[in-house]
């Protein structure tokens, strides 16, 4: 194969070609503008509340946290590196979104940049459609559930690590030493395997540009430089299917779904992402099919035409338009982790950030087709693809700044969408806003009855209301939906406290702790009652539960040292009135305790 074969163009034409490293920047600035309200947003009670705002073990790079990163499932992913990388950004910034929402957002202008080393190696060096293909990726608005989310860092992380693997697979095909940069390629695929999971597709990626526009001749060699990339993709994902915890896997909760009607669902993810990367308008966080939804929907059959359409039309021009036919296999492998076939989510089928790595092809292709005009065209065609980009990217942005934004803005599009009502009601219950959140909460749960997180909601704001009866029952539907659903049982278990019914009580905190032993609420909760039954000695071994869990809880220190005054420990009792006090110096309860104690041993 010579050099000249191996530099193979997805197009011809010509574009200027210097000052690259100048594009570049101007390019990373370009997406940093158009990203840049995202940076002022917040957490959000989408994952970000349990990742961050409730999870203390990414809070720090000690041997525990270190441990923990690289051991964990949390809410059903393995990503060590997006841990790692987010426990950096608690180090710096603690618990202030903006640094993290700044981090996502610089990582996504590096893959920009990547992207553009990537595509002036695929377009013959030349910079204008390179640029072309880099800014029709980085500004577009699908991107933007994936930056300005900060619980999906491993999108952007992961993709970082993708594009550079396959820039040092082309640099190894293109220039050399080749096996040096092989070896490069393989590892950093690993690192964005450590990231997240859905980067397996890397293999078929680089098979699909061995064809083209690499041009190289097919042989068992070629397939055998596959076999680092396959073994770690194929393990990656049998352990991510594997190691989950029980009930999270989406294929393996709705394995029986039918066949025919996952198929017809994939259909429809693969159309439905090629219709918004053409025409991304009315983008939200959830988008909601028909719970009874059949393989014949009309949705879907047009869908199923239009994808078999383009494949057979594709593999028959494949000699006259290799460039389309490798896009496509790239576009179809890069989704197929996320389509139902391999997952069945009941109340999303489709989610814009599984777009990230999908539509890097399709922004190949078009810059390609763009750079076939002459110059001057090219570029006033570039200027009308690309303007509009940032300035639909730059309002999507806003629309992710706070959860009540983000929500409010996905009810408006998708009325019938429970999550979207469920979490709109979470976050005008969390501003304050409970009689605003309660009809929405009501809604959710009509739109799912079986709703577990719903009826909990729902629940809870009774139980704020003083309702007990009626927050009593939806923390009963919650626990019947989802029988290992920790908060309910201890919210359920505050309710029977109240009423009166200890031993019901004492069964749904413990039942809360069998579920989620991690659970600082339910020990402290299950301390308190254990205290007034006066179980003193148990009520004390959850109080230090509790405080191991989270040191900062003033009222467990003062309710530890009033279990020590009983046993008649009154130098101990002392010792955690004071640490309760140097915790919350304003606790009324704690320093009257203290001094009852202090005169008591001057007596």
């Amino acid at each position: 194969m010579t050099g000249t074969e191996s530099k193979a163009k997805l197009a011809t034409g010509s574009a200027p070609a210097s000052g690259p490293w100048g594009v570049a920047a101007a390019l990373a600035g370009v997406t940093l503008l158009a990203f840049w309200p995202l940076v002022d947003g917040q957490f959000l009670n989408w994952d970000d509340d349990q990742n961050f705002l409730k999870n203390l073990h990414f809070r720090g790079l000690g041997a525990a946290n270190l441990r923990w990163m690289f051991t964990t499932f949390h809410l059903g992913h393995y990503h060590p590196l997006t841990w790692l990388s987010l426990a950096l950004d608690y180090t710096f910034w603690g618990l202030n979104p903006r640094g993290y929402h700044l981090t996502n957002l610089l990582l996504h202008a590096a893959n920009g940049v990547v992207f553009y080393w990537v595509a002036r190696r695929l377009l013959g060096g030349r910079s204008l459609p390179a640029a072309t293909a880099a800014a029709l990726f980085a500004l577009h608005p699908l991107r933007v559930e994936s930056v300005a989310w900060v619980s999906e860092r491993r999108d952007v992380l992961s993709g970082l690590f993708y594009l550079l693997s396959a820039l040092a697979y082309l640099r190894a095909q293109q220039e050399g030493p080749r096996r040096r940069w092989m070896v490069v390629s393989v590892v950093v695929f690993a690192a964005a395997l450590l990231s997240k999971v859905i980067v397996v597709s890397l293999p078929v990626a680089l098979l699909a540009l061995d064809f083209y526009p690499l041009r190289r001749r097919w042989s068992a060699a070629l397939l055998v430089e596959k076999i680092p990339y396959v073994l770690l993709g194929g393990g990656a994902a049998v352990a991510a299917l594997a190691l989950q915890p029980a009930g999270v896997s989406g294929f393996a909760e709705h394995a029986t779904v039918l066949p025919a009607l996952r198929l017809g669902l994939s259909v429809y993810g693969l159309a439905f992402y090629l219709w918004k990367t053409v025409w991304p308008l009315a983008l939200y966080p959830q988008y909601v099919y028909a719970p009874d939804v059949l393989p014949a929907d009309l949705r879907i059959l047009w869908s199923g035409a239009i994808v078999t359409g383009l494949t057979i039309l594709l593999v028959a021009w494949r000699r006259r338009f290799p460039a389309a036919l490798a896009v496509w296999v790239c576009y179809v492998a890069s989704l197929l982790p996320v389509l139902s076939i391999a997952r069945v989510d009941p109340q999303q089928y489709v989610a814009d950030h599984h777009t990230y790595l999908a539509t890097l092809g399709l922004a190949l292709l078009a810059a390609a087709g763009v750079s076939a005009l002459t110059v001057r065209y090219a570029v006033g065609t570039v200027a009308l693809l690309v303007l509009p980009l940032g300035v639909l990217t730059n309002r999507q942005a806003g629309v992710w700044h706070d959860s009540v934004r983000l929500w409010t803005h996905a009810v408006a599009g998708s009325p019938d969408s429970a999550v979207s009502r469920n979490n709109l009601g979470e976050a005008l219950a969390a501003a304050g806003r409970l009689e605003e959140a309660l009809p929405h909460f009501e809604r959710a749960v009509q739109i799912k009855p079986h709703y577990a997180h719903g009826h909990y909601n729902l629940g809870h704001s009774r139980q704020q209301r003083g309702d007990l009866d009626a927050a009593t029952k939806h923390f009963l539907r919650a626990i019947e939906a989802e029988p290992g659903y920790a908060a309910a049982h201890n919210d359920l278990a505050n309710c029977y406290t109240r009423a009166g019914r200890l031993d019901a009580a004492l069964e749904h905190y413990e039942q809360a702790l069998r579920y989620r032993p991690a659970y600082a609420d339910a020990h402290y909760n299950l301390a308190n009652l254990l205290q007034r039954q006066r179980q003193f000695e148990r009520a004390i071994g959850h109080y230090r539960e509790a405080l191991a869990i989270d040191p900062a809880r003033a009222d467990a220190h003062n309710n530890w040292g009033v279990a020590l005054d009983e046993l008649g420990r009154s130098a101990d009792a002392i010792e955690q009135y004071r640490q309760a006090l140097r915790l919350e110096p304003q606790n009324a309860d704690a320093r009257a305790n203290l001094a009852r104690a202090l005169a008591g041993r001057r007596l």
